[in-house]
């Protein structure tokens, strides 16, 4: 028996037939939400809403994304739980971010911490930011810049199996 490496179905009924996947393009089959939701920060953690405006000369909104992670790992005083750092893309849409982050400073964490922060837009850059538990409103990420040395943000592991390395 040969397998047909042309083989295509078009069922609409079959689970792996998903419209436009590819191997870059990796799109979400039936059942799966478009996007992992980030799992929930205990509750005694302060999360603060930062928001960023990418535009161009002349009000055109910026394509891209930004990466955050914090440069360490930190624990709630109150339930023990550790929270390990993750690098998380957030997608710039129409010029837009927003997203929830722990304070840096909470009273409930061991200790302060940073972000690291790069831009994957034009004119991008890398710099570190602290987000404060006592402010209030959205923050603004730019207003949250700090001077200290950048902590480059580490990629994630891939797990695979390959001949190459020994693999199956």
């Amino acid at each position: 028996m040969t397998i047909d490496p042309n083989y295509h179905t078009y069922d609409a009924n079959d689970p792996y037939n998903i419209p436009g996947w590819t191997a870059v393009n990796q799109l979400p089959g039936p059942g799966y939400p478009q996007e992992n939701p980030p799992a929930p920060y205990p509750e005694s953690i302060t999360v603060q809403t930062v928001v960023a405006t990418y535009m161009a000369e002349g009000g055109q909104p910026l394509p891209g994304s930004v990466l955050i992670q914090a440069d360490r790992r930190y624990r709630d005083k109150v339930t023990g739980d550790l929270v390990v750092p993750n690098t998380r893309r957030l997608k710039v849409t129409n010029g837009a971010l927003t997203v929830g982050l722990p304070a840096t400073d909470d009273p409930d964490l061991d200790e302060p911490f940073l972000y690291s922060v790069h831009e994957v837009v034009p004119g991008g850059r890398k710099f570190m930011i602290s987000v404060p538990h006592d402010a209030t409103g959205p923050l603004t990420l730019h207003d949250l810049v700090v001077e200290a040395d950048y902590k480059e943000i580490q990629p994630p592991r891939i797990y695979t199996l390959s001949h190459r390395l020994g693999g199956y």
